[in-house]
């Protein structure tokens, strides 16, 4: 069975577009123990994660490094908008394009980070998705706190590294560039 490992980055900038980017990482299950332990090794001191933002240059380096070497494919969908529009506006966007593209992929089960009260708004669109006919009714989608399980960690890096690319940082994008499917998200692929 293929799980997908979802997290989110965006980047707010007043000079230009703004990036929203959902980013899944799809594993078969029978890598994910390799993944959990690669990721939980990639920890700093206490951190009870690793969350891209945060960390340092060199450190990010070793984490892009480290991640690049996992065995896993990756779909990311992406919204560009304008200051006037509000990110969960975009996130519904990229829910709208990513889950129908995971479930056509035979994903089974579709862990996100949780936002807490937010998922709320993700499971309305997930149930709107499943009444389409667009997301297998046997998928199932999952939210959960980062500090649970460090597959998602994977998500975090390349969400940040597909939005700081977009942004004009390319230091790590070159590893990971021949293994990501964008799916453009937006006004017109509702």
């Amino acid at each position: 069975m293929l799980w997908a490992f979802v997290d989110e980055s965006c980047r707010v900038r007043a000079d230009d577009d703004c990036v929203y980017a959902l980013a899944a990482v799809v594993i078969p299950s029978s890598g994910l123990e390799h993944v959990r332990s690669s990721m939980d090794a990639l920890r700093y001191g206490k951190a009870p994660t690793v969350h891209w933002r945060t960390e340092r240059t060199p450190r990010k380096s070793v984490i892009a490094q480290a991640v690049a070497s996992i065995d896993f494919a990756s779909v990311v969908a992406v919204s560009l908008h304008d200051m006037g529009s509000r990110p969960e506006r975009a996130r519904r966007h990229c829910l709208l394009r990513l889950l129908p593209e995971l479930s056509a992929h035979n994903v089974g089960t579709v862990v996100f980070e949780s936002r807490r009260t937010q998922d709320a708004h993700d499971r309305a669109i997930l149930t709107v998705l499943r009444r389409h006919g667009q997301v297998a009714a046997g998928m199932t989608v999952r939210w959960e706190r980062a500090s649970s399980d460090a597959a998602l960690w994977a998500a975090d890096v390349l969400a940040g590294i597909v939005t700081g690319w977009l942004g004009g940082e390319n230091l790590w994008w070159p590893l990971f560039e021949k293994r990501v499917t964008f799916l453009e998200a937006g006004e017109n692929h509702r």
